[in-house]
């Protein structure tokens, strides 16, 4: 692993340590999304604004954080699993309940990680997963990909985790599917 460059500042807040970050996390997830191998329309952020606000409200809500000079060039998020979740639902095969039930500190979800494209493959990513994860009370983590997303896909099965199935993404998600991985917290990247 390579070291994290000496210029990066790692930080964690919660829902509420991160009000005066929205502005600055919805510009560089615009950044980031709108460039191969997304390619989303510019302007997208809206849409995230609104879900990152709702995210925020949950308690079990943490964002990791990377700055450069005090710029934001990377951030990491998620929230835990609530046992009534849709997580699992719309998999591509039967996926057996040891890995779908849900109760209360299980499961936390890895929602969005986006690194400026002059700060990638700098061990900046891998910093902000370990600083998202570091600390969470859950089991295990998980995490939706692309499934043309070859280079994040390998990016994630370095650190450890294992893909679990294909599920067919929300109406109003980016994606008609998503590949979801799993990451037990005891083997923390």
């Amino acid at each position: 692993m390579q070291p994290l460059p000496a210029c990066v500042t790692l930080g964690y807040r919660d829902g509420q340590q991160t009000v005066e970050l929205v502005d600055a996390v919805c510009e560089l997830y615009d950044a980031v999304f709108s460039q191969p191998p997304f390619d989303w329309p510019k302007g997208r952020s809206e849409e995230h604004r609104r879900g990152l606000e709702r995210m925020r409200a949950d308690p079990t809500f943490g964002m990791a954080t990377a700055e450069v000079g005090g710029e934001l060039v990377g951030f990491a998020y998620g929230v835990a699993l609530k046992p009534d979740t849709k997580w699992w639902q719309g998999a591509d095969r039967p996926l057996p309940d040891d890995l779908t039930t849900e109760w209360p500190g299980r499961t936390v979800a890895v929602i969005d990680l986006g690194v400026r494209s002059d700060r990638r493959r700098q061990g900046i990513g891998r910093a902000l997963v370990d600083t998202l994860l570091t600390g969470r009370r859950e089991e295990r983590a998980t995490l939706a990909v692309r499934p043309d997303a070859t280079d994040t896909q390998t990016f994630y099965r370095r650190l450890g985790w294992r893909k679990v199935g294909r599920f067919e993404g929300a109406p109003t998600d980016t994606e008609p599917f998503f590949d979801l991985y799993v990451l037990p917290l005891g083997a923390k990247p």
